[in-house]
């Protein structure tokens, strides 16, 4: 029982990061995409991403909050935020310009905050990963006693 919980609070808590994330990115439209090209791993890419990046955080973010999915959410979310991080720390350790691309509150983080609330948020998905199949696991074992 504990664990559903948990499972769940990691859950919704990716869902409403993603959510707030891609509608802040896409409130500002004209801005994110300006930054994107601005960026220097981006700038090539930077139409694609601006509508692949919000896109993804919503498919995401709908996929954590349906059992069927849920495995595969977590894993998005995971994969997501890792991508996220090793862009960021890139920025953070090597680029020059530091173009920010990102929406709503997240715009106010200093490179070095988001780089460590993004490793948590990895961390955290991780952690979603492990109990959410452990979870699946015994409740399929129950299933199969009765």
């Amino acid at each position: 029982m504990k664990r559903s919980v948990v499972i769940e609070i990691i859950c919704y808590t990716f869902f409403l990061l993603f959510v707030y994330a891609s509608l802040a990115k896409l409130f500002i439209y004209p801005t994110y995409l300006r930054d994107l090209r601005r960026s220097p791993l981006t700038g090539n890419f930077a139409f694609i991403l601006s509508v692949a990046i919000p896109a993804a955080e919503l498919i995401i973010a709908t996929m954590v909050l349906i059992p069927k999915f849920r495995q595969r959410g977590l894993v998005g979310s995971f994969v997501l935020m890792a991508l996220f991080s090793v862009y960021v720390a890139y920025v953070v350790f090597f680029a020059e310009k530091r173009p920010c691309s990102c929406g709503g509150i997240f715009r106010n983080m200093s490179w070095r905050m988001h780089l460590v609330f993004n490793a948590g948020m990895t961390l955290l998905a991780c952690a979603g990963i492990q109990l959410n199949k452990t979870n699946d696991l015994v409740t399929v074992s129950a299933q199969s006693s009765c």
